[in-house]
């Protein structure tokens, strides 16, 4: 049978989703120092293998090949927190804020999501678009939601702060990016945990998102 017309465009945003994380991932490898930008690149990898999977649940009718790949459904809960952390650092470049002191303050949140990522547990669930899909369930779904809320509001309470110190008409263009794509996403997080958001529109706050990293660290080089 083929694809229903809704599923083709579930898998053509998947697909737009991985090319975007590829962009970012243009992105990431001008980082330094070298092991940051290591850590930037295990994020862009897991996030497009988040969508890999993601396709993958929705074209193969029989999960259980599939089940190993259902812990990459999550993977975006880190793929796009730090990166957008390190890029809001590539802005500002504060002299007393070092990448070691950056990912010292990111440290809580990668515990939580490495925790939830190996440990938690999850179960299949039909979807009309993305067939069979992993969803949490138990302490890892509410542990990884109120992670999620944590750093987006943090996010969005230190952009506020640092927007109006900012002169610069690229750098604050590109902070107010980062601070519309993480409140989008802690807005369709919402939605999922409400149970209305189930479909494939989800994928836009993620490309945003993936779209805001890569300008704002663009941005960061080209004011240097």
């Amino acid at each position: 049978m083929g694809l229903a017309p809704v599923q083709s465009w579930y898998l053509f945003w998947l697909g737009l989703a991985v090319g975007v994380s590829i962009l970012a991932l243009s992105a990431y490898v001008a980082i330094s120092p070298h092991w940051l930008r290591m850590l930037l690149v295990a994020a862009g990898c897991l996030t497009a293998s988040r969508y890999l999977a993601m396709a993958l649940f929705a074209i193969d009718p029989d999960p259980a090949p599939l089940w190993l790949w259902k812990r990459l459904w999550f993977a975006s809960s880190f793929g796009l927190t730090f990166p957008s952390l390190v890029a809001l650092d590539q802005l500002i470049r504060h002299p007393a804020m070092s990448p070691r002191k950056l990912v010292a303050w990111f440290s809580p949140f990668l515990l939580v999501y490495g925790g939830v990522f190996l440990f938690g547990r999850f179960e299949l669930r039909d979807d009309p678009v993305r067939g069979i899909s992993p969803g949490l369930i138990g302490w890892g779904l509410g542990t990884l939601a109120l992670a999620q809320a944590a750093f987006v509001l943090g996010f969005l309470a230190l952009g506020v702060m640092l927007i109006r110190m900012i002169r610069s008409r690229r750098i604050r263009l590109a902070l107010l990016g980062l601070m519309l794509a993480q409140g989008y996403l802690g807005l369709d997080g919402l939605l999922v945990g409400l149970g209305r958001w189930y479909s494939w529109p989800f994928l836009f706050s993620e490309i945003l998102a993936l779209l805001a990293i890569w300008f704002a660290i663009n941005s960061a080089s080209q004011n240097l």
